[in-house]
């Protein structure tokens, strides 16, 4: 059966996630309504969102209750922070021992052992701070591993980053009020009301489109039609799945990731695991309008940030299903049909417009997950990947990405005000020098971990010796690996051996430091304003949910943000 054309499935693609995301922002948006001081209500036809309190509040006492929380307990900013950092501390250890001894726990079907110090505090960090970059083959976890190790963390992370736009949007609701909240009653909240049961759904679908999911076994042995023996890890792919697709972890089972048939085998499945990527993050960002009581402001917001993902989404579908100018032979007479695109390292069930799609939603997200090989992909479409990463991921991770977009609003705000000769202010509370040093650590954050680092080691023989293919491609490889790290991503091109001492502790570091360094200053940010009185909007005052400051804010990101690596990305895809 042929693949439709790819202007069809981009538009179709699109059409869906615009109907979607605000639904699943109204939603989130409601979910959060009293912990963001909001007088929020769904519109008339998702009222039905209020009688979910029934199912969902009796399970929120019961946790609350057996762990020992009290969810009427607020926070400053730097209680809020203290409840991140000591939650993220008891995550990374559990890992850490989990990765270090599992050869020592039970669920060990086929007697993997237990990791390396060092590569072990990489995929430590990597999944307490939600970048699940992979160091190592899927199947060399036991199932134990996977499901109470990985899984846990897959799914408390995102719920962390869920806790945060809460308390940023106390910020400008609160009235000289330094409470931001409770850490754990959002964290609950997140877990109970929004990533549980729409990972539930998801899984269902996939269970139905064929995913394997099991916990009572590790390995499959298949006999293949040349007689010989394959033996497949299995484990539990459909609730990985659906979790490391909704919250943005991105790290799957298999070393192929989501290329393989047991975690994605159909096209539907395709297009189940690709919407809920963007659907998760930009659902923050139109619910961002509706806490402070602005929705054209959200989706300013978001038509902001859905034009330059529509656009590098165009630019990867036009660089994969043209023509690869490395696959034209010359000279011997043969002729390589590229008429169906670039299909090197990607899956016939999908095609080169469905793999462009995930892989610009993989990037443009802080998710990571592969349907196809990016070390595959031409020129153009490598260029889409890393300009994604350079825009900090687009709309980022769930809750996260929130945040730093906000920086992008905060300083495009101050611009703008500063342009036509106002006070600079967002949302009613002013902005000064306090909130503006933050903003610039959060934005200073990407390019310092990422340059550094790529300076080092295209001088340092250890790195050298990890590059597999030579000049420009191997200067890329280094630089998608160090992005991919700093952006909270996770994803690599696979060319590189990235499995040594050097990148375990350089990437380790980065993606703490990415996720933590940018928490800091923005909970700094939300103390700060918090405590501010709230100043009326008035003639004068810059507006901020109009095209022409949807305009600006594109301008800010790409000038500010994307060009500071435009030196990198020349010596490297472009």
């Amino acid at each position: 059966m042929a693949s439709p054309p790819p202007i069809v499935e981009y538009a179709v693609f699109f059409t869906i996630l615009a109907v979607l995301v605000p639904v699943a922002g109204e939603y989130l948006a409601w979910v959060y309504r009293e912990q963001a001081n909001s007088d929020h209500r769904p519109p008339g036809y998702l009222s039905w969102f209020e009688r979910l309190d029934e199912i969902f509040t009796p399970i929120e006492n019961g946790l609350y209750r057996l762990s020992g929380i009290n969810p009427r307990r607020d926070l400053t900013w730097k209680g809020y922070l203290k409840a991140v950092l000591v939650f993220h501390v008891c995550i990374w250890v559990l890992l850490f021992v989990v990765l270090m001894f599992q050869d020592a726990l039970p669920m060990n079907f086929v007697g993997v052992g237990g990791e390396s110090w060092d590569l072990a505090f990489h995929t430590a960090s990597s999944f307490t701070s939600n970048t699940n970059q992979q160091h190592y083959s899927g199947e060399t976890l036991s199932v134990f591993t996977h499901t109470f190790g990985i899984g846990i963390a897959m799914f408390l992370t995102p719920a962390t980053g869920l806790a945060l736009p809460p308390a940023f949007a106390r910020a400008f609701t609160n009235k000289e009020d330094p409470r931001l909240g409770n850490f754990y009653e959002n964290v609950v909240r997140g877990l109970v009301r929004f990533l549980l049961p729409i990972s539930l759904l998801i899984a269902i679908i996939l269970m139905a489109e064929g995913s394997v999911q099991t916990i009572l076994g590790g390995q499959l042995t298949a006999h293949t039609f040349t007689m010989g023996i394959q033996n497949i890890r299995i484990g539990p792919h459909a609730g990985i799945e659906a979790i490391k697709m909704f919250g943005t972890p991105g790290g799957g089972i298999n070393a192929a990731n989501a290329a393989t048939a047991f975690e994605n085998p159909t096209p539907l499945s395709n297009l189940v695991l690709t919407l809920p990527m963007p659907i998760g993050t930009f659902s923050a960002i139109y619910a961002w309008g509706a806490w402070v009581g602005n929705r054209p402001h959200g989706v300013a917001i978001v038509a902001a940030f859905f034009v330059i993902y529509m656009a590098l989404t165009g630019v990867a579908v036009v660089g994969e299903t043209g023509t690869n100018a490395g696959m034209v032979v010359t000279g011997n007479g043969l002729h390589v049909d590229q008429t169906p695109g670039n299909m090197e390292g990607k899956e016939t069930r999908f095609g080169p417009t469905a793999s462009a799609i995930w892989g610009l939603s993989t990037t443009g997200t802080t998710n990571g997950g592969v349907n196809s090989m990016h070390n595959s992909w031409t020129a153009l479409g490598a260029f889409s990947l890393l300009f994604a990463f350079a825009t900090n991921n687009i709309s980022n991770g769930v809750g996260t990405g929130l945040l730093n977009i906000l920086m992008f609003v905060i300083l495009t705000a101050f611009i703008g005000a500063l342009m036509i000769g106002r006070r600079p202010q967002y949302l009613g509370k002013k902005l000064e020098w306090q909130e503006m040093r933050y903003v610039f650590v959060v934005i200073l954050v990407l390019p310092i971990l990422v340059l550094i680092p790529q300076a080092a080691a295209v001088v340092y023989q250890g790195a050298i010796d990890s590059m597999n293919n030579p000049g420009f491609r191997g200067f890329s490889e280094v630089l998608y690996e160090f992005f991919s790290a700093s952006a909270n991503n996770g994803s690599g091109f696979e060319g590189l051996g990235d499995g040594t001492l050097f990148f375990n502790l350089v990437n380790g570091v980065q993606v703490l430091l990415a996720r933590y360094v940018p928490i800091t200053a923005q909970l700094a940010i939300a103390g700060y304003l918090a405590n501010k009185k709230v100043s009326p909007e008035s003639k004068g005052s810059l507006d901020t949910d109009t095209p022409a400051f949807v305009g600006l804010l594109i301008g800010v990101i790409i000038i500010v943000s994307a060009l500071v690596f435009l030196p990198a990305l020349v010596f490297g895809p472009i």
